[in-house]
C-alpha cells in the first residue's frame, strides 16, 4: 500500500510541476515568405524544395564552389 501512495504522490507532484509547452511559427508570416520565396519550402524553415533542387536554373544556389563566388574585380 505504501508504494502505491509514493507512486501516487509522485505521479502528482509530476503532474503539478510540469509546464504546458507551446509551439512557435518557424516563419512568422508564411504567406508572406512564400509570395519573395516561391522556390523555398515554407515548412520546412527555408530549406529548398525538391523542384528547386533539381531546377538548372537553382543550381548556382547549391554549388559550393568558392572560386566562382567570389566577385570579379575590374583590372
Amino acid at each position: 500500500m505504501t508504494t502505491l501512495k509514493t507512486i501516487a504522490a509522485a505521479a502528482a507532484l509530476a503532474a503539478l510541476t510540469a509546464t504546458p509547452v507551446f509551439a512557435q511559427a518557424a516563419i512568422q508570416e508564411p504567406g508572406l515568405f512564400a509570395f519573395y520565396h516561391p522556390n523555398l519550402d515554407v515548412l520546412n524553415g527555408g530549406a529548398p524544395t525538391p523542384a528547386a533542387r533539381n531546377d538548372p536554373r537553382e543550381q548556382w544556389r547549391f554549388t559550393t564552389d568558392l572560386h566562382h563566388a567570389a566577385p570579379h574585380r575590374a583590372r
